[in-house]
């Protein structure tokens, strides 16, 4: 159930009182984007510009409020969607949880201490925790067209199909995204607090979140995909988001440490991509700077950090605006979803709360309604 905020009436600019005792366990708070510094006209825009982009749901919350969200023709708020890749930031957030526990000990355990078989491999033996969580683990993955995944999935055993993979480099020196090694994490995870990774997740991330609409599914022999297949709603992988921007606190609780999130979004390994843009990777969660002048009026550069999916899912968190953006899609341009998030920050006019604006709320509205009713790419 949503719970709709309301501000006081205001000329010009003023402060907002922020709805800082409310969580979106039971549902997100809702309010009108100007009620939270964002100008409804501009923002309406952004679904204009994306209809025909092959976006299928986006959320945009501000100071813990969702100001605005739109689904296409045929995608339902309350069933969850596949997440992709995004996947992999969860089980991130369960490995730190683990470690909360003392389920695991350090990020630089070595793999070879839950698979003695490794010992007898001099390259094999030195990966650690660490590596297959910013992907350095130098286990042989070919990316191209997903030829190794898609050969692992006609193997009967996922896991000794990963830890059959030959060594190309010395673990912990060269960057190769590599959906091995997260499903290894998902076995190190099972092995250590006797559950599946579903199950760890429910009762120790979900539930608190009052995530229960949620699907992950499983390998041949009925362990947690570390690598792709969770299922959530839009709003529930915009938790996600408010999660790690609250530093893994929710309602008082500590969720994830606080230091587990620092550590996981740390910039461990830079990255140039095609488009001229820089950014960087840290355990399974993505960041970017962003220039100065971004957002109207900013002087300064900001941060943004993001889980990452393939087509087009994200959930983008920059700190320093108190903003979350949750999309999911379907496209082949990689470059869509931040494109999105640029367009929403244009939207962005002030921290305090702007005069209501019925002509804009109007324009926006009426933006949302054409972008739902469109059909999906």
């Amino acid at each position: 159930m949503l719970t709709n905020v309301t501000s006081p009436p205001q000329s010009g600019y003023g402060t907002v009182s922020h709805p800082a005792d409310l969580w979106p366990t039971q549902g997100w708070p809702t309010s009108t984007p100007e009620a939270q510094g964002i100008f409804s006209a501009t923002l309406a825009k952004t679904f204009e510009v994306f209809d025909k982009q092959g976006v299928h749901s986006v959320a945009i919350i501000r100071h813990g409020v969702l100001v605005a969200d739109a689904y296409k023709e045929g995608i339902q708020a309350e069933i969850p969607q596949d997440m992709k890749s995004v996947t992999k930031s969860v089980t991130s957030a369960l490995v730190g949880i683990a470690l909360a526990e003392g389920k695991l000990k350090s990020p630089e355990q070595r793999l070879a201490v839950f698979f003695p078989e490794l010992e007898k491999d001099p390259l094999k033996s030195k990966i650690r925790l660490k590596h297959l969580l910013s992907m350095t683990s130098g286990l042989a993955w070919d990316n191209y067209q997903e030829h190794s995944s898609n050969e692992m999935m006609h193997e009967p055993d996922w896991i000794q199909y990963i830890l059959d993979r030959p060594v190309k480099h010395e673990p912990g020196e060269v960057f190769n995204y590599s959906n091995g090694d997260a499903h290894l994490l998902s076995a190190v995870l099972e092995k250590v607090t006797g559950m599946t990774m579903l199950d760890y997740a429910k009762s120790r991330l979900f539930e608190p979140l009052g995530i229960t609409n949620v699907s992950w599914n499983h390998d041949h022999n009925g362990m947690t995909i570390g690598a792709w297949a969770l299922a959530l709603t839009l709003e529930d992988m915009a938790k996600i988001g408010l999660l790690y921007l609250k530093e893994g606190q929710w309602e008082g609780k500590s969720i994830i440490p606080q230091a587990w999130i620092r550590t996981s979004l740390a910039k461990r390994i830079h990255l140039n991509y095609s488009n001229g843009t820089r950014g960087t990777y840290g355990y399974y969660w993505w960041s970017k700077t962003l220039a100065k002048g971004i957002v109207r009026g900013s002087r300064k550069e900001m941060d943004v950090f993001y889980a990452s999916g393939s087509g087009g899912r994200r959930i983008f968190v920059i700190p320093d605006l108190d903003l979350i953006v949750a999309l999911t899609a379907n496209t082949e341009d990689v470059d869509m979803p931040e494109g999105l998030l640029l367009h929403v920050l244009q939207s962005i006019r002030s921290d305090k709360g702007l005069t209501e604006n019925p002509v804009a709320n109007a324009q926006l509205k009426q933006a949302i309604q054409a972008f739902s009713t469109s059909a999906v790419i």
